[in-house]
């Protein structure tokens, strides 16, 4: 790697940590690019050298925190099956991730446009889905074809993201707990007894 390339990696970093601590502070409204460039020892000319404007880099750290969310976990192709050892490491994997960016989706969540997020997030999930449901062919080994795919398809979103704005936003639960919690609701269903 050239020192140029580290020199860019390093102040993209700062000004991204820069960004997230200024929402955090004041909402995403009120940051500026000076505010960035103070924050994160830099000259405006150094910000725009790696950004267009504050939305080129609010968009970039929406993208990166939306691929560490969703990838490994459920975004990496390749032949998967639907057994409970698959599901039990998606599930963990997805919770892992959230986990590692919980605070930076968090100060998204809580000062940006949630809708934004997770839309971000929705189109990633439903995409993901989509190739494979498109990828399942033989019936005996996915019996879900006797559904629709575009059903299948948004309720897996739905549930994946229900899953992770409650984990993004409780601290009873330790991941392994959380895990536990969901791969048990999946197996049993979802309890609507008392609902009746």
């Amino acid at each position: 790697m050239k020192p140029s390339d580290l020199r860019v990696r390093r102040s993209k970093k700062m000004i991204k940590t820069a960004f997230l601590e200024l929402i955090a502070e004041k909402g995403y409204q009120h940051v500026t690019i000076k505010d960035i460039a103070e924050r994160a020892m830099i000259n405006r000319k150094t910000f725009y050298n790696r950004y267009e404007s504050i939305d080129a880099l609010f968009q970039d750290i929406l993208h990166e925190s939306t691929c560490a969310l969703l990838s490994p976990s459920i975004c990496q192709g390749g032949d998967e099956d639907s057994s409970p050892v698959l599901l039990s490491a998606n599930i963990h994997a997805f919770l892992r991730n959230l986990s590692r960016n919980k605070e930076t989706l968090r100060t998204l969540l809580n000062h940006v446009s949630v809708y934004v997020l997770n839309q971000q997030i929705e189109r990633c999930l439903q995409s993901h889905f989509s190739e494979k449901l498109a990828a399942a062919k033989d019936e005996e080994l996915y019996p879900q074809n006797q559904y629709p795919h575009t059903l299948l398809n948004s309720l897996t979103t739905s549930f994946y993201m229900v899953v992770a704005k409650w984990w993004l936003t409780q601290e009873e639960y330790s991941e392994e707990q959380a895990a536990i919690i969901v791969e048990d609701f999946i197996k049993n269903g979802f309890p609507i007894s008392f609902m009746i």
